[in-house]
């Protein structure tokens, strides 16, 4: 029932297209209740203002402007504390900047949102085999 229950929750779940995102400027506290309103339900944990300010400083996320985060922003630190469940922070930042030279954020996130919105839809926990439980866990250790 359980394996059931955490399934049929994940097939719920819907990320945002970028025009979804706010259109204004977010003060940390807005941004924080903006990311968490997708990632808790996903991965059972919270981003926090110093996990926001540990992406900035290691250039994962660009510094905001007046204390005020954009729709970017809010994208690219969406995506990131995604990522950062099952990839190092290096690795995450490699990726987005290979995301980054092929599109702009705009459309670099659409495209990363669409793929994983794909996947919630497409998941089946309640019938996964042992075989495809080890595929995901192998490709997560080869793409860490």
């Amino acid at each position: 029932m359980l394996k059931q229950t955490i399934g049929h929750k994940l097939s719920q779940i819907s990320l945002p297209l970028y025009t979804e995102l706010p259109s204004i400027d977010l003060y940390m506290d807005q941004v924080i209740d903006q990311i968490n309103q997708y990632l808790t339900p996903l991965t059972n944990t919270t981003i926090t203002k110093s996990m926001i300010n540990s992406y900035v400083k290691k250039g994962l996320v660009d510094r905001p402007i007046k204390k005020r985060y954009s729709r970017d922003h809010i994208a690219t630190i969406l995506v990131v504390s995604i990522l950062k469940q099952i990839l190092s922070l290096d690795t995450v930042a490699d990726a987005i900047k290979i995301a980054l030279t092929l599109n702009p954020i705009p459309q670099a996130y659409d495209q990363f949102i669409k793929v994983f919105n794909d996947e919630l839809k497409n998941l089946d926990h309640d019938h996964a085999s042992a075989k495809q439980y080890q595929s995901i866990a192998i490709q997560s250790l080869l793409y860490n």
